[in-house]
C-alpha cells in the first residue's frame, strides 16, 4: 500500500532512516522502501511506484524530491505524503508538521487535500513556491493574459501556497516582485477577475494574481523551488487543472 522514496543525502546518519522504518513498522503503515541514485531518479521511482499499483507514494526528503515525486502524482488517484528532512518551512507548513515523527502519525490518519500546483512550461511542479535566481537587478517583462507588466527586479517569487492567505481562488498563483522601476503597458481598470494589484508599497514591492503568466528577461536566468532549479527563462508558468492528492495534518484547513 505505502511506497516510499528517501533521498539519502538528506538522512544525517544511517540510524534516521532505520528508526523512521521502525517507527512506520510500528504503527503498521510500513512497505517498500526505495532510495534515489545517481542511476533513478525520484520522479523515476515514482513511475515505478505507480506502475506497482502503491496507492500511496512518499517523498522522504526536501523539496527537491518532493517536488519530483509531485510531477508524477499531480492529477492521479493515488495519494502522495510527505516526511520531510531539510524541508523549507513552506513544506512543513503545507503538511502541517515539523518533523520526521509528526509526520509519519500524518500518514497514519490519512487525511487527504487536493491541492493546485504550479507548473511550468517543461512540466516540472512546484508545492509551494518558486523563486528567478537573480544575482543582480535584472530587467523582466511579464506578461499576462491581457496584461504586460516590465520593471527592473532585484527579486521574484511565484507563490502556490502560502502560510495564513487564503486566497479567493486556490488555482491561481501569487506573484511578488520587489523592483527599482516599474512600467504599466494597458489600463489596470479594463480587466477585471485576472488579478489583484497593490501598486506602490514599501521597498517598491508589487503583488499580482493570476492563473498563468509568461516571463522573459534580456538574459537567461534559472527558476528555483526548494533551492533547486526546475526550469529558467524564458518560460511559461501556470496554475495546474489537475490537483494533486495530498495527506496533511488534522488541523490544516479544506
Amino acid at each position: 500500500m505505502y511506497y516510499y522514496i528517501f533521498d539519502p543525502k538528506k538522512c544525517k546518519k544511517k540510524t534516521q532512516v532505520e528508526a523512521i522504518k521502525d517507527q512506520l513498522a510500528h504503527i503498521g503503515i510500513s512497505g517498500e522502501f526505495t532510495y534515489v541514485t545517481g542511476v533513478q531518479s525520484a520522479s523515476e521511482l515514482a513511475e515505478i511506484g505507480l506502475r506497482k499499483k502503491y496507492s500511496t507514494i512518499v517523498a522522504v526528503g526536501s523539496d527537491d524530491i518532493i517536488n519530483q515525486v509531485a510531477d508524477k502524482m499531480v492529477g492521479k488517484p493515488e495519494a502522495m505524503g510527505i516526511i520531510p528532512l531539510e524541508a523549507s518551512a513552506e513544506i512543513e507548513n503545507v503538511i502541517g508538521v515539523r518533523n520526521p515523527r509528526d509526520a509519519i502519525d500524518v500518514l497514519r490518519f490519512r487525511r487527504i487535500k487536493e491541492i493546485n500546483l504550479g507548473m511550468t512550461g517543461n512540466r516540472r511542479h512546484f508545492i509551494t513556491s518558486a523563486e528567478l535566481e537573480l544575482k543582480k537587478s535584472t530587467e523582466i517583462t511579464i506578461e499576462f493574459k491581457g496584461y504586460l507588466v516590465q520593471a527592473k527586479v532585484s527579486k521574484m517569487t511565484i507563490s502556490n501556497i502560502e502560510p495564513n492567505v487564503k486566497k479567493p481562488k486556490p488555482e491561481y498563483l501569487d506573484v511578488t516582485i520587489q523592483s527599482d522601476i516599474q512600467h504599466e503597458n494597458g489600463i489596470l481598470e479594463k480587466i477585471s477577475g485576472l488579478f489583484t494589484l497593490n501598486k506602490i508599497l514599501e521597498k517598491n514591492i508589487s503583488t499580482f494574481r493570476a492563473r498563468s503568466m509568461r516571463i522573459f528577461t534580456n538574459k537567461s536566468v534559472f527558476i528555483t523551488s526548494g533551492g533547486s532549479v526546475i526550469s529558467k527563462t524564458p518560460q511559461y508558468i501556470e496554475s495546474t487543472d489537475e490537483k494533486l492528492r495530498l495527506i496533511v495534518g488534522k488541523h490544516i484547513e479544506d
